[in-house]
């Protein structure tokens, strides 16, 4: 296939997505990204990009990568994946990914103060919806929370999701920075 025919990068591919906000020279749309998605939450002034790629812990267990992992201006982690297809795991998946990035702040032979710094997943899903999420909703900010009061258990441990099926506006309908 002759690629210099293509106007456009899909952010929606691997090499897209690292293309555009997994370079050193294109962060400002990350930062500018993130800060969109954590709508006031979080304010990220800068960030540093750190290796995709991780092995497990021991030799059987499996290497995990990435699309895009880095630390923001508070230390906090933040890993962003683009899943294209439904997996069956998805879920436990991202629960995977965000406790592995705890673990790791742990030094090894030292006994850990549990002072670790924030970890958020951000997933963009382009081919499905998570199970049980309204159509008219396409950005899930989940966290540990009491099921009974829904307080705020720790706040520095999150998902976020976003269900590209759901965003349905069109290019006119765009309002927000977010929607944009």
């Amino acid at each position: 296939m002759d690629f210099s025919t293509f106007r456009y990068i899909n952010p929606l591919m691997d090499f897209g997505f690292k293309k555009i906000f997994g370079q050193e020279s294109n962060k400002v749309l990350l930062i500018a990204f993130l800060n969109e998605i954590f709508q006031g939450r979080k304010h990220i002034a800068d960030l540093e990009y750190h290796k995709t790629e991780h092995p497990g812990e021991s030799k059987n267990d499996r290497i995990v990568i990435f699309d895009v992992l880095c630390t923001g201006d508070d230390g906090e982690t933040f890993i962003i994946e683009v899943q294209r297809g439904n997996q069956k795991f998805f879920k436990k998946r991202a629960i995977y990914y965000a406790s592995r990035q705890i673990s790791a702040q742990s030094v090894n032979g030292q006994h850990w103060k549990y002072n670790f710094n924030e970890v958020y997943v951000v997933a963009i899903l382009e081919n499905f919806t998570l199970d049980g999420t309204p159509s008219s909703k396409y950005l899930h900010h989940i966290g540990l929370c009491d099921r009974e009061s829904g307080k705020i258990f720790h706040d520095g441990y999150g998902f976020i999701f976003i269900e590209l099926l759901n965003f349905t506006k069109s290019e006119i309908e765009l309002e927000t920075e977010l929607d944009k």
